[in-house]
């Protein structure tokens, strides 16, 4: 009898497994990791779920149903798994930390950059929402950043390197022609035989610097006065067209002086554009396809007052401030050369 009783207590139900402490971790690691491994999450769940109903079958089995280590097998699995997500959710943190440490600081200098190159003439449509995207992707990447959603906030930054790019590129665009050796000769000649001209008649003629945003006047050779200047909205690019909101360039001269009312501008001086070169321009592009059939050349290009805007707004005029304006009316007259170049270093 005392052995059947001694065989009995042995067959008797093992005490239940405590389960809380991987329960606890399984609830820890699925709150840390369902943000960005929300498929990770959903696993650990459905293994806890699995380990319940393990845990509940042996409680409620009868001893001789029992599986031995079924409870403990169900919830190693889940700490497994919670361990491995959490692991890899530190380890994708940690590298994401890196990158957008790596990322930030460019990709505001490039976004700073890309703001001192929206307001160049010749920015048009594209660059603006380029320029507006970059905006919104550096705020937004540094608010995710500040709260913990690095990776996030590094594809955000590398959105905006990659919207500020586009500006980079046309902004280098439209400067790529004032490096270029055979516009730079001929501007220097155009500039120089306005200048020798100026020196050998003693008379005013005016230079007008498109790169730099300068008419200088001079007279008997010599610089005498110089004035900050703004040009056409896509001033930078040479004018072929009507519409293009370009500004020429070449020899000129003044055709009319005007005086308010005939100007809306104060003072205006309006030159001969569009010259034979120019003419003879048009009808080639037209020609070749590059402007269109219905396309006129232009006309009506002065260099007027209302200007000291900060910015290139002109349909091709040259603008200037109506005190900078006033102090040019005085040294000029009708059939004073004006030459208007890319840019002219002496």
């Amino acid at each position: 009898m005392a052995a059947m009783f001694v065989s009995l207590a042995a067959c008797a139900r093992r005490p239940a497994p405590d389960v809380e402490v991987p329960r606890r971790t399984a609830r820890k690691a699925v709150a840390i990791v369902r943000t960005e491994a929300p498929a990770q999450a959903r696993l650990i769940e459905r293994l806890v779920a699995l380990a319940e109903i393990a845990t509940a079958a042996e409680a409620n089995a009868p001893w001789w149903e029992g599986s031995v280590g079924r409870t403990e097998a169900a919830w190693l699995r889940v700490a497994r798994a919670a361990h491995d997500a959490v692991a890899a959710v530190r380890t994708a943190d940690a590298a994401a930390e890196k990158r957008y440490a790596g990322l930030h600081p460019n990709a505001r200098s490039e976004v700073a950059r890309a703001l001192a190159e929206i307001n160049e003439a010749g920015m048009g449509p594209r660059e603006a929402a380029a320029m507006q995207r970059a905006l919104v992707s550096i705020s937004l990447g540094e608010k995710l950043a500040g709260v913990g959603r690095r990776q996030e906030a590094a594809d955000e930054l590398a959105k905006a390197h990659a919207s500020a790019a586009v500006v980079h590129r046309k902004w280098l665009a439209l400067h790529a022609r004032f490096s270029d050796r055979a516009n730079l000769r001929l501007w220097r000649a155009w500039a120089e035989q306005t200048i020798a001209e100026s020196r050998r008649t003693g008379e005013s003629v005016l230079l007008i610097d498109k790169l730099r945003r300068r008419v200088f006047l001079y007279r008997g050779g010599r610089v005498i006065a110089s004035y900050p200047a703004e040009l056409g909205a896509n001033g930078l690019v040479r004018k072929e067209h009507s519409g293009d909101r370009a500004t020429p360039e070449g020899r000129y001269h003044i055709v009319l002086a005007k005086r308010a009312p005939q100007t809306k501008f104060n003072k205006a001086l309006l030159i001969n554009y569009p010259n034979d070169e120019d003419r003879m321009r048009f009808a080639l592009g037209r020609r070749r396809g590059t402007i269109s059939r219905r396309a006129g050349i232009g006309n009506l290009i002065e260099i007027h007052g209302d200007g000291g805007e900060g910015r290139d707004w002109t349909d091709g005029c040259v603008a200037l401030t109506n005190e900078d304006m006033d102090r040019l009316f005085a040294h000029v007259r009708v059939g004073t050369p004006v030459t208007i170049v890319g840019t002219y270093e002496r």
